[in-house]
Formats: C-alpha cells, structure tokens, sequence
C-alpha cells in the first residue's frame, strides 16, 4: 500500500501510475467506491461503462486480485469496493477527487503508460528483488 504524504494529489497520480491499466479499469474502480456498499453485477456494470461484460469481467479480476474489490458469489456473482484499511478508502477519496478535477491530465497518463504485459512483467522482477 502506498503511504500518505503531504501531497495528497500526488499519491492519486503514483496510485494509478502503479496500480491501473486502463480507463475503465480506472472508472468501474470508483464507481465501485462511490456506490458502496452496493454490489454490481458484471452486466450492471458493462452497462454503466458502455463496455462489453467480457471486457468488463477481466477488469474486475484485476481489481479483486488487486483486492481493492471483493467478489460476492451467488446468482448472479456480484462485486464491491471492499477497503482492506482506512488509508486505502482514505487513498479512494483523493484518487475520486483527482480523477473529477482532471479528468484528461489521468486519462492521458494512463493511456501513455507501458502495455499491461510490459509492466507485468517488469513486476516480476521487481518482486524477486524484493525476496532477495
């Protein structure tokens, strides 16, 4: 988990940097946030970001194996925000509050990151040095 600092809006723009792969990625993460404690379906969901449930349902397992969300079994299988600590809601309302006030600056930054498959790969190293 990322640490506070006295920048909150920098934490918002080294958060999704490190954590987020795409826009929508981003948007069904704080929708997800805004409308908690509410449970989506993956269809409730592709509905309200005008996306396939295909692409909708990969998303949302990179947010639970993220777990900044929580899968909810039964029919139909639902998901929620579900915040492991207070600084991570704490991270969600800064990352909300940057993602309204600048909107193209985010969705710019994400678009110009590295591929997911470049930057997954890049983390496997990162985590063996870590083990190290």
């Amino acid at each position: 988990m990322i640490s506070l600092n006295p920048q909150p809006e920098m934490n918002a723009y080294e958060f999704i940097l490190e954590n987020i792969d795409s826009v929508p990625q981003l948007e069904a993460l704080v929708l997800l946030w805004n409308s908690r404690p509410v449970a989506w379906s993956c269809e409730e969901l592709a509905s309200r970001l005008y996306l396939p449930a295909e692409k909708v349902a990969g998303l949302l397992q990179e947010l639970v194996r993220l777990q900044f969300i929580t899968k909810l079994e039964g029919p139909p299988q639902k998901f929620s925000y579900f915040p492991l600590s207070d600084e991570q809601n704490e991270m969600m309302r800064v990352v909300d509050s940057a993602y309204r006030h600048d909107l193209v600056r985010i969705s710019t930054m994400i678009h110009s990151k590295a591929s997911p498959a470049v930057r997954e790969f890049s983390r496997a190293f990162r985590f063996k040095k870590e083990r190290d």
